[in-house]
């Protein structure tokens, strides 16, 4: 079918209108790559190859201004992309693409993410389930949290100095035990820290 007018639209897409009246909205540096002028002729088989490579480098596009405003991990990314509206097979392309740049890696992203919750004092169990609720595969998700080191004594006595010696002060034990269990620590791990918690606190009383 003969190409009977091309042109540039907003979003760095460029129309090809047919003589039968259809159009066909693609990618304007694929338009330019292929060289396509009016009067051109172009077969069904055609205008569907070149639908398929604008619709892949668009999300290409689209996903690498995504990753310079935030960073994404491989399975959110895709999301993101199917959600915008591109096809399920132009994003995945797209995405694997950019995992072969480096642009997208998730077992960086779950390490650092995983570092960053052992400074904040969340226990292991916690990160896993929050790496995990990220789009992080249980496989990478146990890999980062087995390779930092996760101090559930020290995060749970400075839990417990910043947020809950006034409730054990008031006798609010089980209070402060259930709620330190709901935060992923281990009931071992919760009962030696309120343990040496208190006999820290008997010690300094009797000086």
């Amino acid at each position: 079918m003969k190409i009977t007018a091309i042109k540039r639209e907003k979003g760095h897409l460029s129309r090809l209108t047919f003589e039968n009246g259809e159009s066909l909205l693609i990618d304007s540096d694929l338009c330019a790559e292929k060289c396509l002028h009016e009067g051109d002729m172009l077969s069904p088989e055609d205008k569907k190859r070149l639908l398929t490579e604008s619709d892949y480098l668009r999300a290409k596009a689209r996903a690498i201004r995504l990753l310079d405003r935030y960073t994404y991990t491989e399975s959110r990314l895709l999301r993101k992309l199917k959600e915008t509206g591109f096809p399920a097979e132009a994003a995945k392309r797209a995405v694997e693409r950019l995992k072969e740049l480096g642009l997208i890696n998730d077992r960086e992203f779950a390490l650092t993410a995983a570092e960053d919750l052992s400074r904040r004092g969340v226990s292991k169990r916690a990160a896993y389930a929050k790496l995990l609720s990220k789009g992080i595969s249980a496989k990478t998700a146990k890999e980062a949290t087995e390779a930092v080191a996760f101090d559930e004594g020290g995060q749970l006595k400075e839990l417990i100095e910043r947020r809950y010696k006034n409730k054990l002060a008031a006798g609010e034990t089980q209070k402060v035990f259930a709620a330190l269990i709901r935060k992923g620590f281990s009931y071992g791990a919760v009962r030696e820290a309120l343990k040496k918690y208190s006999e820290e606190i008997e010690y300094s009383e009797d000086i």
